[in-house]
């Protein structure tokens, strides 16, 4: 990750503070996740096979153990990262931080609602914090985050997602950060935005609508760099980025590090009138 950042950022000082912000989150969840316990996997064998072919999560909402002492700690954690690399104190921080997080029934309903992906539900629930909506929206994102990765490690490592035919996540159900070719064989690969879970995705195809329709799918990309695309959807009007890796391994490829790093596409794309497919923890 540190090598990754200098990398950006030598290339482009100006990346600097949101690589470090990145850094500072992504080096805390990974000290806090130690708290959590390993979460075996909960299916096996023939049961992974069948709720891919079924398109079934393999990580269902109620199949996520959250401990909320632990998520307690990670959310207050976070927050004092983000207020700290922030430009100052976060309006209603301290008291969600303090007050409301102590109410189980509160914190229980925001990450049922988050985890089922109810908008609907999670936008109501959210108005009834001291914290504004989109900071809480990624203060959960990044909190959320390293239960997943105690059990989606082990379970990807008895799972095939080479060709998975869906835009949402196989394994959580959120949507992609965005994508790469796979440089030995071409092949598209997604990121999950919330698990880190990679899988291949058919090339000419919207992730967000499943159009397959060439005349409605084209890309763009800035001048003199094609290897960074924009590939837009005349269909639903959204759009994934989608890079080619710097080097041969691609699984040292930081997806969430090009993200940040590729925001001048994002101007680019809302310029034109598309809406990017996936809300992330820091777009």
């Amino acid at each position: 990750m540190n090598r990754e950042v200098k990398r950006y950022v030598g290339k482009n000082p100006r990346l600097k503070g949101v690589m470090n912000l990145y850094r500072e989150v992504f080096s805390t969840q990974r000290k806090l996740s130690r708290d959590i316990p390993d979460q075996f996997p909960h299916i096996r064998g023939a049961q992974v096979s069948f709720r891919i072919e079924e398109n079934e999560l393999l990580i269902k909402p109620d199949e996520l153990e959250v401990d909320l002492q632990v998520l307690r700690e990670i959310l207050r954690e976070l927050g004092k990262v983000l207020e700290k690399k922030g430009e100052g104190p976060l309006e209603g921080m301290e008291r969600f931080l303090e007050e409301e997080l102590e109410d189980d029934e509160k914190l229980r309903g925001l990450i049922d609602a988050f985890l089922e992906h109810d908008d609907e539900e999670l936008a109501e629930r959210m108005e009834a914090c001291s914290l504004g909506p989109a900071v809480l929206h990624m203060l959960l994102h990044i909190s959320l985050a390293p239960f997943f990765w105690k059990t989606t490690g082990a379970l990807l490592r008895k799972t095939n997602l080479g060709q998975v035919p869906q835009g949402r996540c196989p394994v959580c159900g959120d949507l992609p950060v965005m994508g790469y070719l796979r440089p030995d064989d071409g092949l598209r690969v997604l990121e999950c935005s919330l698990c880190g879970a990679r899988w291949g995705f058919p090339r000419i195809m919207c992730p967000f609508c499943s159009n397959m329709d060439q005349e409605k799918l084209r890309y763009i990309f800035a001048d003199k760099d094609d290897s960074r695309r924009v590939y837009l959807c005349e269909a639903c009007r959204k759009y994934i980025k989608i890079s080619a890796p710097p080097g041969e391994k691609d699984e040292e490829f930081v997806l969430p590090l090009e993200d940040l790093a590729t925001a001048h596409l994002d101007l680019a794309a809302d310029e034109m009138g598309y809406e990017r497919g996936c809300r992330t923890a820091f777009s």
